[in-house]
């Protein structure tokens, strides 16, 4: 079984993923590309690539902790 971090790194990566090929695929064609939608689109967007780096960090800072390269 995974430890805590890992899963919830994963779960975090997973849902930044998800929400940029939702967003790629589906919200940004459908749109008519006013100001407003274009910042709304740029604040998603940003939180996905947040999700994505701190499930990234999350999983991956755990697994080099677990394999005695964690910060000195």
């Amino acid at each position: 079984m995974m430890p805590g971090s890992w899963l919830t790194g994963s779960l975090i990566l997973l849902t930044g993923v998800v929400l940029i090929i939702f967003l790629l695929a589906r919200l940004i064609p459908r749109t008519n590309h006013d100001k407003d939608t274009v910042a709304l689109l740029g604040v998603f967007t940003v939180v996905a690539l947040g999700l994505i780096v701190l499930g990234g960090y999350l999983s991956l800072g755990s697994w080099s902790t677990a394999m005695g390269m964690g910060c000195w």
